[in-house]
């Protein structure tokens, strides 16, 4: 894999009727004792703020790490159930997520990742979501 990639993220909330969430972005990639880093800036809708992420992928699961005005880390684990502070303007929101599947397929320019999980609060369960991660070599 080339050190420049294109990133494309798929949001899907599950027996939701919303359209899927759909984000393309420039990034760099590169591997490091096994895993896959790609770094990439994200475009904030309607604004001029950009955030900056970190996406880690190993066999054992997946980290994105959202940094900027808006800070958040989600773990996609099979092992455990994870839990994140998604940081609004309103407040902060303490979520749980559960990790149902992780697919990764690796070639030599492209890695796709596709994560089936739940998200859930102190109370119920909220959404069943899936998200599609495709990274690709910049030719």
């Amino acid at each position: 894999m080339t050190k420049d990639v294109i990133i494309s993220i798929k949001g899907i909330q599950l027996g939701a009727e919303e359209e899927p969430v759909i984000m393309t972005a420039m990034g760099t990639y590169h591997l490091t004792n096994g895993k896959h880093y790609i770094q990439y800036d994200e475009k904030i809708e309607d604004s001029d703020i950009s955030l900056k992420n970190t996406l880690k992928i190993s066999t054992f699961g997946v980290l994105l790490t959202k940094k900027g005005v808006q800070h958040s880390q989600m773990a996609f684990d099979l092992n455990e159930t994870t839990r994140t502070v998604y940081q609004t303007p309103y407040g902060n929101l303490s979520l749980e997520v559960k990790t149902k599947s992780i697919q990764i397929k690796e070639a030599s320019e492209k890695i796709e990742v596709k994560l089936k999980y739940s998200i859930s609060d102190d109370v119920s369960k909220m959404s069943e979501n899936e998200l599609i991660i495709a990274i690709e070599a910049r030719t």
